[in-house]
C-alpha cells in the first residue's frame, strides 16, 4: 500500500469515529497524526529506515489532506 493509500485509509477509519463532532474531517486528521507521531516517536516500535521512510512519507500525505 503506497503511503498516500495508507494515510487516507487511517483518515477515513477516524473520519467514521468522529463523525459526529462539529468538525469531522479535522478531528480525524489530527487523530491520524497523533497516531503516526506515536508509531514513529515511542521506542517500543522497532522501526527499520524503510519503515520509517514509509511513515514519514504517510504523515506528509496526511498532512495533504
Amino acid at each position: 500500500m503506497s503511503p498516500k493509500e495508507k494515510a487516507l485509509e487511517l483518515y477515513w477509519k477516524y473520519i467514521q469515529l468522529v463523525a459526529d463532532g462539529s468538525h469531522p474531517e479535522e478531528n480525524a486528521k489530527e487523530c491520524t497524526l497523533i497516531m503516526v507521531n506515536e508509531l514513529l516517536t515511542n521506542s517500543t516500535f522497532l522501526l527499520s529506515y524503510g519503515e520509517l521512510y514509509y511513515w514519514n512519507q504517510v504523515k506528509i500525505e496526511i498532512d495533504k489532506l
